[in-house]
């Protein structure tokens, strides 16, 4: 059994990520509140609209943003959401 050479040492708090983790999905999200709509329909080929709804609502939820995202009709739409 070969040895792994490590170093441990202590810290008083973790490191700040480099890099934000993007998807394919935020462009989506950007153009909408580019947009300045409170309500577009989305149509992608080759996506059923129930699993687009279900990835978007994970980025909006990443993201904080006050948008919600649901589907009909086999749309997808996004919509700001009433204060």
């Amino acid at each position: 059994m070969s040895k792994v050479k490590y170093e441990m040492k202590p810290v008083t708090e973790k490191r700040e990520k480099k890099q934000k983790k993007r998807s394919i999905y935020d462009p989506l999200i950007d153009e909408f509140i580019k947009s300045g709509q409170d309500l577009v329909e989305i149509t992608v080929d080759g996506r059923e609209p129930s699993y687009m709804v279900t990835q978007l609502k994970k980025r909006i939820k990443v993201r904080e943003i006050d948008i919600d995202a649901t589907h009909g009709g086999g749309f997808v739409y996004l919509e700001k959401k009433q204060a």
